[in-house]
């Protein structure tokens, strides 16, 4: 609510609930940052890496490499880092396979998708040759602003945005620098919680 539609004079005692505060679990009150995944933990690539480096990174995160829980929900994109490792962009499962398309560059055309095709009924010889060739620069989409959100706003905020944008996750900022990431997996992982938190005890047999 806009401070500026909100007026004292308009305020009324009569209008205030008297009924105790919820005490039921919620995401109210909670921020992104209390849900995200932190930078460090996340998958990275620099944008001077080739498409193949690219692809075993993201082989390596959908694979849970490196993870502590084998049964953790997986990262499903890898950001790309500069050379200041500051974050200009991410590259997600469907951007390193149309990597190996002749129509990444082009607009999409009838030839453009036949070309595409094509791609896929070469031996796989020549496909890694080219993952080796084709920078992930080359590929990388510079980040939307309705990708990234605070990490201090509010989690209700970010779930709603997910939901509607229907996206995978957010990038999270913190004074302009990336910190982390935000996953629709790790929400939905605490809705569910929060929701069998909330289902009535069973009775036990009488």
């Amino acid at each position: 609510m806009s401070t500026e539609s909100f007026s004292t004079e308009s305020f009324s005692t009569e209008s205030f609930s008297t009924e105790p505060f919820s005490t039921e679990p919620s995401i109210a009150g909670r921020r992104v940052r209390d849900l995200m995944v932190p930078l460090a933990r996340y998958t990275r690539v620099h944008r001077d890496a080739s498409l193949a480096d690219a692809f075993q990174a993201l082989r390596g995160a959908l694979s849970g490499a490196g993870r502590d829980d084998p049964v953790s929900p997986r990262d499903f994109a890898c950001l790309v880092l500069d050379d200041r490792d500051q974050v200009i962009g991410r590259l997600v499962v469907w951007d390193v396979l149309q990597g190996l398309e002749p129509q990444r560059s082009r607009g999409v055309d009838a030839l453009a998708m036949v070309d595409g095709l094509g791609a896929w009924r070469q031996p796989l010889a020549n496909l890694a040759a080219k993952s080796r060739d084709v920078r992930v620069r080359d590929l990388v989409h510079p980040l939307d602003r309705a990708e990234t959100i605070d990490a201090e706003a509010p989690l209700d905020e970010a779930v709603h945005r997910l939901v509607t944008r229907r996206a995978l996750s957010l990038i999270v900022t913190e004074d302009r620098r990336t910190v982390g990431v935000l996953r629709i997996v790790d929400v939905f992982a605490e809705v569910c919680a929060l929701i069998r938190a909330c289902e009535p005890p069973t009775e036990g047999p009488g």
